[in-house]
């Protein structure tokens, strides 16, 4: 039986250049243009992706059978086929963008920003492996808009090892951050600050807790039973708080249950989703947010997930409308997932999203 829970992993990455200053080492320029396309689209709507086709609301696309991973610009879909950047516009148009390496994909809240992170170019070591680089662009015009300067390796480093080791994490991005290898990056003038330490010894970024991501503002959490409240560290529980701060969601665990608390009195709330179970996804505006609902079967010998299905929901009400169709699991595919049953902006393949 494949079952999953809670994986909260506590690392330790390399340092970025400037420890807290610009560095005073210049990029070389874009190994790369960031693709868009001739048109927007709703980028508010719920998207989803099945059988090879991303669908936006009431638009939708050809992508193909392997897509690892997907988020929504401004004028089309980045996603990932292995190590491989692609790009579809609106219009349906597909174009690869460049082997980064790595499927690490992020982008802001009004998907007007991408981050990615970038193995193709820059400095290498004695072995010929790239320093990796964080990428960030506006997804409007496709212009660079950050990209971590330019700085040669240690003498003797091996940074496949190293990598494999410490793997400098990209966190996430808005319109004026990118939270990278445990430092928060101004976008505006590059300046890097380096984490802190909250009480519990987990890392602080500066602006994290003022940034509103795609699923809400990213908290820690308290409490236990029907209650939660929002806590200063991450130690206990990891949590979402909706972008009007009045509705905790609970995402420690998953299969996770389809229920929300009331950030005043930390009373808990059911979701009217079709099956107990709720993965919140994101908001198309402070009063509707986008979720997956999940038919869990906690004995079953194989996949104790049995179906899922995209729903959109009223915050004040908690009542759910359908988004997609009802996709029940097929036992028989690779769980690596090349043939995902469904994929959600900024999903993975099977399970959780």
């Amino acid at each position: 039986m494949r079952t999953r829970g809670l994986l909260l992993i506590l690392s330790t990455s390399l340092a970025l250049a400037g420890c807290g200053e610009s560095s005073s080492s210049e990029p070389t320029g874009a190994p790369w243009a960031l693709p868009v396309g001739a048109t927007e689209w709703d980028v508010t709507a719920p998207a989803w992706f099945h059988a090879g086709t991303l669908h936006v609301g009431d638009e939708s696309v050809e992508l193909g059978e392997r897509v690892d991973t997907f988020v929504l610009g401004r004028t089309g879909a980045y996603w990932m086929r292995g190590d491989t950047l692609m790009f579809t516009s609106a219009e349906g148009a597909t174009e690869e963008v460049a082997e980064v390496g790595w499927d690490n994909l992020a982008v802001s809240a009004d998907r007007s920003v991408l981050a990615t992170v970038d193995q193709s170019r820059g400095p290498t070591d004695r072995y010929g492996t790239h320093v990796m680089q964080v990428a960030v662009f506006d997804t409007r015009t496709g212009e660079q808009l950050y990209r971590t300067p330019d700085e040669e390796p240690d003498d003797g480093d091996d940074l496949a090892d190293l990598y494999g080791e410490i793997m400098p994490l990209l966190e996430g991005v808005s319109t004026e951050h990118v939270f990278y290898d445990d430092a928060t990056i101004d976008l505006a003038v590059g300046s890097v600050t380096p984490t802190t330490e909250d009480a519990e010894g987990l890392p602080v970024y500066e602006d994290w807790a003022e940034t509103l991501f795609p699923d809400g503002y990213r908290v820690g959490l308290r409490g236990n039973g029907r209650e939660r409240q929002v806590a200063d560290s991450r130690i206990d529980r990891l949590g979402i708080l909706s972008p009007d701060r009045s509705t905790i969601f609970d995402t420690s665990v998953w299969p996770t249950p389809a229920v929300v608390y009331d950030a005043a009195t930390g009373r808990q709330r059911e979701i009217g989703a079709p099956w107990r179970h709720f993965t919140l996804v994101g908001w198309t505006d402070e009063d509707t947010f986008v979720g997956v609902a999940e038919r869990i079967v906690a004995e079953h010998p194989v996949n104790n997930l049995r179906a899922r299905q995209v729903v959109s929901c009223e915050l004040d009400s908690l009542e759910c409308t359908p988004v997609s169709p009802v996709v029940e699991t097929d036992d028989s595919e690779d769980v690596e997932g090349e043939n995902a049953t469904l994929l959600v902006e900024g999903g993975r393949p099977y399970g959780g999203v």
